[in-house]
């Protein structure tokens, strides 16, 4: 047999694919299992509420956040009504991720395992799919912006390379320049998505320090092209949006738009708080999420409402304002620094958000094939090359486009998954059930008829709203108006129908007595003794907190309240 021919085997042959099977601590004989599946040890448990307020900032402070809210002014919204719909949207998503970082927090599950109280072990399986289709999606996205940083960052040396030859159709919206630097960042970035977040703390502590002084910046560069035209941008832009219907219309958009960055959080932010010492850690982000979320928005909406008085366009991305720059020698200096600060943060975002968050769903939906690494592997291959974020990006329209339409299905996943915990459960889970195939967590086949119905009820009114934001041409009359709310609405009405049916139609078997929230083996109570010193052990993401299932448990024999004798 040749090299090639065994190649050619190795690949398509699925059995040289098969991991070698890890012992899970809590996953029954027979089940396929691995350690980043398991709950989080102890001395893995080191966030605190310090590590949420450093992640919210590695997070939010970047190029997305910042053309989400630059956009709003292409609706007609002024600067301080921009901030007011990104603080609002902020805080209504900020209550959900909270609530799913409590059940994290409290049972140390990742989401993949948690969603099967919901769900169903089988049907939580969709919700998984889901939730790692959009964390590839925002991982391309944010790759090509990346990408057109780095065009800038060679223009501002080069300048020849603006002018390189274009072999690509022109119908695909992207040039061979495009698709060259989009390469070249990909390259870059390979390398910071394999090593483990906790190694990288000098990254995002550099991000954390310049990206605001690039933010400040920008604002200053905003307001001196504006000149005496800057009292004109922050009070009547000459699109305002009409008084009345209209701008209620363009603004509850951009409250939705503001929520709809941050639905994959909002569904899996237990991957991150099963890393908590205690579950009252979580509740910081209340307050950090949409602070945060709403600063970053004054910068943004103000330079964008400058920017729009001299060009005639909001300039909503970060690129398209660095290009700006380069028409003197300093100038191609401060873009090429811009550039390379904002392809940075776009690098500390994709792994933290995106890749690790994909690899963890693949590893949950076939862990005989896949674990942490592969699932990266594919997520920045795959998932990277997949789509095509040139035509996302490619106007401001399409980019609040994809930011509304896609949450109309994960803002309620997220609700349900809340809402079951605290409400119909109320907070009482055996997280043992919850690897077992055929255990109280099965439902019916495996899936949670309760919870899909609610889901496909809820996302049923969104459907015409958002075909008719896809195709303006499609005609759909007053209900429209429904998707300009889709989160709120999908929301109320998928917990209205979850909880009448629960109510008349309860799962029984699925309700438990005693609540079962640790691996009996090393069960701790919250704040004993040695649950502090577990705490101090943990190497974590930021230098903070622990933030992945890199290394082996410590299994120490601690006896807990739930065992029984």
């Amino acid at each position: 047999m040749t090299a090639a021919q065994s190649f050619c085997r190795r690949m398509t042959d699925k059995s040289t694919w098969v991991l070698p099977k890890q012992e899970s601590c809590i996953a029954p004989e027979g089940v396929w299992s691995n350690k980043d599946m398991d709950p989080s040890p102890p001395d893995h448990r080191t966030w605190t509420s310090a590590t949420f307020c450093v992640y919210w900032a590695a997070d939010i402070v970047y190029p997305a956040t910042w053309a989400t809210v630059a956009s709003f002014v292409t609706l007609g919204l002024t600067w301080w009504e921009s901030c007011l719909a990104i603080f609002l949207g902020g805080v209504l998503v900020a209550v959900v991720i909270t609530a799913n970082g409590i059940v994290g927090a409290t049972v140390h599950t990742p989401f993949a395992v948690t969603s099967r109280s919901t769900f169903g072990y089988w049907g939580s399986k969709f919700v998984v799919f889901s939730r790692m289709i959009i964390a590839c999606f925002w991982l391309s996205i944010n790759s090509w912006s990346g990408g057109i940083f780095v065009s800038l960052m060679i223009q501002a040396i080069w300048p020849q390379y603006a002018n390189l030859p274009n072999t690509i159709p022109v119908g695909q919206g992207a040039t061979t320049r495009d698709f060259l630097s989009f390469f070249l960042f990909w390259l870059m970035q390979l390398p910071f998505i394999f090593i483990h977040p906790s190694k990288l703390a000098w990254l995002f502590n550099a991000k954390a320090l310049l990206v605001p002084i690039v933010c400040f910046g920008t604002l200053i560069w905003a307001v001196k092209i504006a000149g005496s035209e800057t009292s004109t941008a922050l009070s009547q832009l000459s699109n305002r949006a009409a008084p009345g219907a209209p701008r209620f219309i363009a603004f509850c958009y951009a409250v939705t738009a503001a929520q709809g960055t941050w639905a994959t959080l909002s569904v899996n932010i237990g991957d991150f708080s099963r890393y908590c010492r205690r579950p009252q850690a979580a509740y910081i982000q209340l307050i950090a999420m949409p602070t945060i979320y709403a600063l970053m928005g004054i910068f943004a909406s103000i330079s964008a409402a400058c920017c729009y008085v001299v060009y005639g366009e909001a300039l909503y991305q970060p690129y398209e304002i660095c290009a700006k720059w380069g028409t003197s020698a300093g100038g191609r200096a401060a873009m090429f620094l811009g550039s390379l600060i904002w392809a940075l943060s776009n690098v500390t975002t994709n792994i933290t958000a995106n890749s690790i968050s994909a690899a963890n769903d693949l590893t949950s939906l076939a862990p005989k094939y896949i674990d942490i690494r592969r699932g990266q592997m594919i997520a920045v291959t795959v998932g990277v090359w997949g789509f095509a974020p040139w035509k996302v990006l490619n106007s401001a329209s399409n980019f609040l486009t994809f930011m509304a339409s896609y949450s109309i299905v994960l803002a309620p996943i997220a609700a349900l998954m809340a809402f079951d915990f605290f409400i119909i459960k109320r907070g009482k889970i055996n997280i043992y059930e919850l690897y077992k195939p055929h255990g109280i967590y099965r439902f019916s086949e495996g899936w949670n008829w309760r919870a899909y119905i609610a889901l496909l009820v809820a996302v049923v009114p969104n459907l015409p709203g958002m075909i008719n934001a896809i195709e303006p041409r499609v005609q759909i009359g007053d209900i429209r108006y429904i998707y300009m709310l889709s989160n709120l609405c999908g929301d109320a009405i998928a917990l209205i129908i979850y909880y009448a049916l629960n109510r008349f139609l309860p799962a029984r078997e699925a309700q438990v007595v005693e609540a079962v929230h640790d691996v009996r083996e090393y069960d701790i109570a919250p704040g004993s003794e040695e649950s502090s010193v577990a705490g101090e052990r943990g190497e974590g993401m930021f230098g903070l907190g622990a933030a992945g299932g890199e290394k082996d448990a410590a299994r120490t024999e601690v006896p807990g309240p739930n065992e029984k004798n």
